[in-house]
């Protein structure tokens, strides 16, 4: 197996004290022989990827956790998770999120103190690469040019989770007194100012991308510098940054002003410019929508209906041994996704409880009823969608045999549905192509979901197909897991945000019609103006700048949901909370004997979540460290 750097960057890393924000360097003495020669630096380099490297693993991405996309049930009896995946942050949509270290509320993904010391130790790099005395320029342009990188993605994280930060550009002296190593909260338009700057300075030392991948895979590249930039500017310029009113009095015990009191409409205009930028690196490197090719050994048949369902599924879940870089990936994970038990609906009881894992992650209803129908536009929307009807029941026939199994009745809800609801969702009757079975030409053969008389039925009656390798299977009491890296960001992404920047700047046009119709054609869909001309029920819906960014809105929850992006998206939006207002329902999962008892809609809990849920609390340890930072808002 090829030696990526998630290998290099298990390195040890002297325990780091908490004092104030961890900017007076420890272990002073060492430094000098930390960076004594290039094979040492080159160590502390990879120290410095180390915080960037734990937080692209989905549990500690609040985004994925408490987006509402999925749930878990908070009663969890005979399940032992293990050591490797932390749940806790699923309880926030319970309300179990404070500031204070209470057994019943902690503060739950608490990451701030931890990438102050990651940002600490990039200030330790960039002050002391020059002590080593064999390490060339150009490999030392490289090196600080990706340290410089890595700040700006430190910053980026922590503005989006606990809005206004303190800035620590240079670390002080040991002998600093403490009065002054107290840095207090920086106005967000700084510390996005400063972002900007660490990239401006990196791009030019940086790689266009990656060539070796056996060695720099996953290391910082123009390509990934560039595109970082475009989400810092689509992030500044969203409304949770962008004059909104409910956080515009966040101020420094001194009256310094946190948010920016006005709404700019110029931001956008930078977003636009940005996103432009960073798809010209990428274009030019090569980047392109991924596209499943069925390899020349292989004599299975699956027809085009699943050659697509694995092209949507491809840029997420691919095998790095088969394809070690897809075009579409334009950032890539490092960290490597365990847990498809914990998503997977076919396993026996037995076999999941024997690796730790109950098909527990669930997908809510809503999320079911958010993608389009086969037409390309919302199920509310089509005009020849049964939307009434959407809860009885019916039994497939041929015409859906590739994407809904005929073996007993489901919910009309699933029928005529667009690829990429197959593709991402697994359901009773559903089929799950792969797991074992790759042969369609007897469609009856394929696997399919049971929701009734189940094996480990999901909590709601959906599970997140798209998180689960098509090649994973279960068999008996065994599990084979084809492990993979999902992506950090992937050219849909970029393409959508480019999109929603120009409608926020421009209003509709036709280069914003042409980013989102490049990601819909993939999923077999037509174009926005098409499509909702022939099927919609308000058929001017694509032409005004609202009814544009509703469109782009649902094109990306749809596109890129449970990826760990959503509900990054959702708060910035200020969509957060109406989103996630309604009780989060399912079918019932414990009726799991016949269907007139399985398909009954189950209210199964509300979220707890109020205005406070847009940013993350500060510890309390950080407050009385640091009585220069005030707590946020609503806390």
């Amino acid at each position: 197996m090829k030696k990526y750097i998630i290998a290099c960057l298990v390195i040890s890393i002297a325990a780091s004290c908490k004092k104030y924000l961890d900017i007076i360097p420890d272990n002073v003495a060492t430094i000098e022989y930390a960076f004594r020669n290039r094979n040492e630096t080159e160590n502390y380099l990879f120290s410095c990827y180390q915080r960037m490297q734990n937080l692209q693993a989905p549990e500690n991405n609040p985004g994925w956790t408490s987006s509402g996309e999925l749930i878990m049930r908070n009663n969890l009896t005979g399940i032992n998770f293990g050591s490797e995946y932390n749940v806790n942050g699923f309880w926030v949509l319970y309300g179990n999120l404070s500031p204070y270290g209470t057994a019943a509320n902690t503060n739950i993904q608490n990451d701030f103190s931890g990438i102050y010391v990651a940002i600490r130790r990039c200030n330790t790099f960039l002050e002391n690469v020059n002590i080593a005395p064999d390490l060339g320029l150009d490999e030392k342009t490289r090196w600080i040019s990706e340290v410089k990188t890595l700040k700006a993605f430190y910053y980026y994280w922590l503005v989006r989770k606990y809005g206004p930060v303190p800035l620590v550009k240079v670390n002080q002296p040991i002998y600093t007194p403490t009065e002054e190593a107290r840095v207090p909260r920086a106005p967000s338009d700084s510390v996005f100012a400063y972002i900007y700057s660490l990239i401006d300075e990196a791009l030019p030392g940086l790689p266009p991308a990656v060539y070796d991948v056996s060695t720099e895979y996953g290391r910082f590249t123009q390509v990934m510098a560039a595109t970082l930039k475009a989400k810092a500017a689509v992030l500044q310029a969203s409304p949770l940054f962008n004059g909104d009113n409910d956080f515009k009095t966040l101020a420094n015990k001194d009256g310094t002003r946190l948010f920016p009191q006005e709404y700019d409409a110029s931001k956008w205009s930078a977003a636009a410019e940005a996103c432009r930028k960073a798809l010209d690196i990428c274009e030019d490197q090569g980047a392109t929508l991924y596209k499943y090719v069925k390899p020349t050994n292989n004599t299975n048949y699956i027809p085009d209906s699943i050659m697509r369902l694995l092209s949507i599924q491809g840029p997420v879940n691919f095998d790095r041994s088969v394809n070690a870089i897809i075009p579409e990936v334009i950032w890539p994970g490092n960290v490597i996704n365990r847990h498809q038990r914990y998503f997977a609906s076919l396993a026996s009881t037995s076999a999941t409880r024997s690796v730790d894992g109950d098909a527990v992650v669930a997908v809510p209803l809503n999320m079911a009823e958010l993608f389009y129908t086969n037409n390309g536009v919302p199920i509310d929307e089509d005009e020849t969608y049964d939307y009434a009807g959407r809860y009885t029941t019916a039994t497939a026939g041929a015409d859906h045999k590739y994407y809904i199994s005929a073996s007993g009745p489901t919910a009309r809800l699933h029928f005529n549905r667009e690829p990429r609801f197959y593709a991402d969702l697994a359901f009773d009757r559903g089929i799950w192509y792969g797991m074992g079975v790759e042969n369609a030409a007897n469609a009856s053969g394929l696997n399919y979901a049971k929701g009734y008389p189940g094996l480990v039925s999901s909590y709601t009656g959906y599970w997140p197909k798209k998180l689960v390798n098509y090649k994973t299977t279960f068999n008996g009491n065994s599990l084979t897991e084809v492990a993979y890296y999902p992506p950090v960001i992937r050219l849909a992404d970029l393409q959508l945000l480019y999109a929603e920047a120009l409608n926020e700047a421009q209003g509709p046009n036709a280069e914003a019609y042409r980013y989102i119709d490049s990601v819909r054609f993939r999923a077999g869909l037509q174009g926005v103006v098409q499509s909702w001309a022939t099927y919609s029920s308000n058929a001017a819906k694509p032409f005004s700048k609202d009814g544009l960014r509703s469109i782009i809105h649902q094109e990306r929850r749809i596109e890129l949901c449970f990826e760990g992006e959503i509900g990054w998206d959702l708060k910035r939006w200020k969509e957060y909370l109406s989103v996630n207002a309604l009780p989060y329902q399912g079918w019932n999962y414990r009726g799991t004997t016949t269907a007139s008892d399985f398909y009954r809609l189950t209210n199964l809990f509300s979220p707890n979540i109020t205005e406070k849920n847009y940013f993350w609390p500060f510890d309390e340890t950080v407050i009385l460290n640091n009585p220069l930072i005030v707590q946020n808002l609503y806390w």
